[in-house]
Parts: C-alpha cells; sequence; structure tokens
C-alpha cells in the first residue's frame, strides 16, 4: 500500500516558483497522481489543467485536438493592452517549430531534421569530448563548482559549436537563454522579468542573425548555416525562422543538458561507487543514460492548449471538460515516477529493464528536436567525469536549486574529485 505523504501546502497554493515544492517535487507529485491526478489550478495560468500521471500525459501528448500554439501563455496574467508590449518577443517564439500545428509543424520539423543530418553521433563524438576535456583540465583538483565549472558553460559551448557560431559567446548564451527558461519554466513572473527578458531575446537574435555568426557558421557548415540554405521540397526556412530555430535549440538544450548533468552526479552520490562503471562501459551505458532521464528529468512538464472545447477521459476513470485556449500542463517528471507503470519508479535503477519508456523528451510528433544532442552531451560529460575521477564525492551542504520548477536543477555543486571510497 503506497503511503501519500503529508505536505505542508496544498494543491491550491501550488506554482512553479513556491520554493517549497522545488527541492523534492516529487513527494508532491505523488500525492496528486492519489488524490487529484487531473487537477484544475486556478492559480497558474488564469485557469490550467494539471495532469500527474503516465497514461494521461502520453495519451494528452498524442490527442490531436490539442495545440502546442502556446508562445503567448506566460503573459496571459496581464491585460491586453500591456502584452502589446511584448508582441516583438513573443513574435520570436511563435516561429519556434515547437510551437506549431498540424502541416505547418511537419513541414517545419522535416526541414530542421533534414539540417542537422550530417550533425551524427560519430562527427560531434570528437568535437563534445574535446570542450568536455577542456573543462576538466581547467577545474581545481582540490576541489570545485560542479555547476559553475562544468554544467553551466558545457552545454552552450557544445550547441554553440553545432550551429558554427562563436563558442567564446556561451556566457552570453547562458544569460540569454536561461532569462527565456525561466519565463518558460516558471507560472508566475513579473513585469520587469519580461522585460528583462524581452531584452535578452533581442540581443540573441541579433547575436545569431549577424554578419559574424552567418560569416562563421558558413566557414564551418554549421546547423545555423545548415538551416539557412536546406531546401526541402521547395520550402526553405526564411530568415527569421532560421534564428528562431537556432534560438530554440539553444533555449531548450542549455537547461536540459546542465541541469540532467547536476542532477545525475547528485543522484549518482547515494548510489556505490561500483555503479559509475555502468557510464563507462559501451554495453551498459546507453541503458543507464535512460535512467537518469527518467529519474533526474530536467524539464518537468510539457505544455499544451485546447483548440476548442473537449472532454478528456482520465486513466482514474474521471471525465474533466477543459475549454477552449485553456492551457494544460502534463507533468512528464511525475509520469516517470508512476508506480502504476515503472517498477521500483522512485528508485535510480541504472539496470533498468530496456525499453525504458521514460517521457521525459515527451512523446508524438512534437518529440523533442534536440534529444540526440542531450543524450550524447550528457553521456560524454558523465563517462568523462567518472573516468577521470572514480572517486568524486558531493560536499556541497545545502542544495542550491533554480527558482522555477519547469527547469529543475541545480545552481550550485561543491564536488570533492579525489574524495575517498572509505568516505562513504
Amino acid at each position: 500500500m503506497t503511503v501519500v505523504p503529508e505536505l505542508p501546502l496544498s494543491a491550491a497554493e501550488f506554482t512553479h516558483n513556491e520554493f517549497e515544492y522545488i527541492p523534492d517535487p516529487f513527494s508532491f507529485y505523488e500525492k496528486m497522481r492519489a488524490q487529484s491526478p487531473a487537477y484544475l489550478s486556478e492559480r497558474i495560468f488564469g485557469g490550467a489543467w494539471l495532469f500527474f500521471g503516465y497514461a494521461d500525459c502520453l495519451n494528452l501528448m498524442k490527442d490531436e485536438r490539442l495545440s502546442n500554439a502556446r508562445a503567448d501563455v506566460p503573459l496571459r496574467f496581464l491585460p491586453p493592452e500591456q502584452r502589446c508590449r511584448f508582441s516583438d518577443m513573443i513574435s520570436v517564439y511563435e516561429r519556434w517549430l515547437a510551437f506549431h500545428d498540424g502541416q505547418e509543424h511537419t513541414r517545419n520539423r522535416r526541414q530542421a531534421n533534414r539540417s542537422y543530418k550530417p550533425f551524427t553521433d560519430a562527427a560531434l563524438e570528437p568535437r563534445i569530448q574535446g570542450l568536455v576535456d577542456g573543462l576538466l583540465d581547467s577545474v581545481d583538483p582540490g576541489g570545485f563548482d560542479l555547476m559553475s565549472e562544468f554544467s553551466f558553460p558545457l552545454p552552450a559551448m557544445v550547441i554553440a559549436d553545432v550551429l558554427g557560431v562563436p563558442v567564446e559567446a556561451h556566457a552570453e548564451l547562458n544569460r540569454w537563454t536561461d532569462d527565456i527558461a525561466h519565463l518558460f519554466g516558471s507560472t508566475q513572473v513579473s513585469v520587469e522579468h519580461l522585460e528583462r527578458t524581452q531584452r535578452s531575446t533581442g540581443e540573441l537574435t541579433e547575436f545569431l542573425a549577424s554578419d559574424e555568426c552567418r560569416r562563421h557558421s558558413e566557414r564551418q557548415s554549421g546547423l545555423l548555416h545548415q538551416l539557412r540554405v536546406m531546401e526541402v521540397h521547395g520550402h526553405r526556412f526564411s530568415e527569421e525562422d532560421v534564428v528562431a530555430q537556432a534560438a530554440l535549440l539553444l533555449f531548450a538544450g542549455v537547461a536540459s543538458i546542465r541541469y540532467l548533468i547536476g542532477n545525475s552526479v547528485h543522484a549518482m552520490e547515494s548510489r556505490p561507487l561500483a555503479e559509475r562503471q555502468l557510464l563507462l562501459r559501451p554495453d551498459t551505458v546507453g541503458p543507464a543514460i535512460e535512467e537518469l532521464l527518467r529519474f533526474c528529468t530536467p524539464v518537468q512538464f510539457v505544455g499544451r492548449v485546447a483548440a476548442d472545447d473537449i472532454v478528456v477521459p482520465t486513466q482514474s476513470g474521471q471525465e474533466v471538460l477543459i475549454r477552449a485556449g485553456q492551457p494544460m500542463l502534463l507533468y512528464v517528471a511525475s509520469a516517470n515516477r508512476d508506480a502504476t507503470f515503472f517498477e521500483r519508479p522512485d528508485e535510480l535503477w541504472l539496470t533498468r529493464p530496456e525499453p525504458n519508456r521514460h517521457l521525459t523528451f515527451g512523446a508524438g510528433r512534437h518529440l523533442c528536436f534536440g534529444d540526440p544532442l542531450v543524450r550524447q552531451s550528457t553521456r560524454i560529460a558523465l563517462a568523462s567525469l567518472y573516468r577521470r575521477f572514480p572517486r568524486l564525492r558531493v560536499t556541497s551542504p545545502d542544495l542550491n536549486w533554480n527558482n522555477n520548477l519547469g527547469f529543475h536543477g541545480l545552481t550550485s555543486l561543491l564536488v570533492d574529485p579525489q574524495g575517498p571510497a572509505a568516505s562513504r
């Protein structure tokens, strides 16, 4: 029998920016799966449906009655006359293929996939490995902050290299994409943050559209150049679309890889040292990474919007009426811990039998475009870290979490690379 934990805050008080939920959202998810797997929250986006069970999240991600056109959802707390101030920012997000539906999504996804085709795992492996090695070469062997010195710079450097833009711009890329991630990972943002995000979005798009980036990417045959020149069935991306898709890859990939690395090292700390070998062997690393993706999910939810009034049957037998335009938040991090679907769901089981059907990258036609890069970057980062520092241990007395639950991860994690095995 499952014991449902008592929480100090109720579902009615839940938002992505209430700090009480951030260190351990999984206890709250467990309670919601047991008591309210489909819940209408009046606090979130003026009335949003929250879903916590595996079957509901999977079915709704594949439901063609739902729309992904949700670029303006974070602004819904503003009156219409104030939203107009941010129309230029929203127009960039509306070009993201992640927010497209139907034939438009199919066409743009095909275009992006064809542009990405040269960037195979084999082609990227030495490039990512070189960036990882460069960062690890520079850390203090007596102790360092894994997040600020490794997990933060690495993803921005990797994606900049893939795009063919200057890797040296990784600090600015982090700053710009962090503002966008806070907007889309939060359920409460201030007008001041919207204004900062608007500036960051403008600076990011100006950078990607610059002559310097154009020339740099063309010389390297980077993805930014490939997006610009690729033609499929007579269709080519406009210049605005090229910049938007590059910004999307940065926004989604930087935070995902960063927090997945940090969450994984934190989770591995509680496991026997011998299990780290699973990340070093070609025959076991694949299932181990899939389990880390399930257990350490960095992006907690997937969003949808109802295109029309619909009735949705849920896994609990309930039927819920969702009104046209109403947002839905599908908590894939909760689905990944659903005991009705996963054996030993709250255990990090690196040899979990395949297939591991986690929902970390979504499902259906909107499966995350950057999932191969997230998997490969995380695999190389963790294998390199534990190969070089097999006795690495976490020394942070306290854990510092990001301040929006949508992108769940640590902002700081002190580690001792030479931690003796006896200290366990």
